[in-house]
């Protein structure tokens, strides 16, 4: 929308701001529904807030700044709670020694694409297209998750609830 440089500061901080409300609100629906349908529902809010910035109308950009704060404080948490719901405590250390490096790879690869898209079309929509096929990506892998698959401290709670009934 062409903001100056003082009113893409002033919309960076507010993003910052609406990103601790963000970490919460995703948190609260992790522990509420569960890793693998919190992460579902954050693709499509990703998806959404993109598509509303890819508009490039003054409300679809405000729209996307509110969206886009929510993802910067929400995504965080699921780099954590994905493997430790899987992997639980004893496989974590293990399991988040191979996601960081990858997490942090991926995170360097956007400034990339994005300064490709710069380059080549003048504009961040190719990015934001590009993005939205990543997270779409994103959320066919983690609908093919198994929860709690190695996660011993889970599974010997399902067993200690199974035998209760008994």
């Amino acid at each position: 929308l062409g903001f100056t440089q003082n009113r893409a500061i002033a919309t960076m901080t507010v993003i910052a701001v609406i990103g601790i409300f963000g970490s919460w609100a995703f948190g609260v629906l992790d522990q509420k529904i569960g890793t693998k349908k919190a992460m579902l529902l954050f693709g499509v809010w990703e998806v959404i807030a993109l598509l509303a910035n890819i508009s490039e109308t003054t409300i679809g950009v405000y729209v996307s700044i509110f969206m886009i704060g929510m993802v910067i404080g929400g995504s965080a948490n699921f780099t954590l709670s994905l493997p430790a719901n899987v992997f639980g405590r004893h496989g974590f250390s293990m399991v988040n020694s191979v996601i960081f490096p990858i997490q942090g790879l991926l995170t360097g690869l956007n400034f990339i694409i994005s300064a490709l898209a710069l380059h080549y079309t003048g504009s961040l929509r190719a990015a934001y297209v590009v993005f939205i096929c990543v997270i779409i990506l994103s959320m066919l892998l983690v609908s093919m998750v198994k929860e709690h698959k190695y996660n011993r401290d889970f599974l010997v709670e399902e067993e200690q609830v199974a035998t209760d009934k008994i």
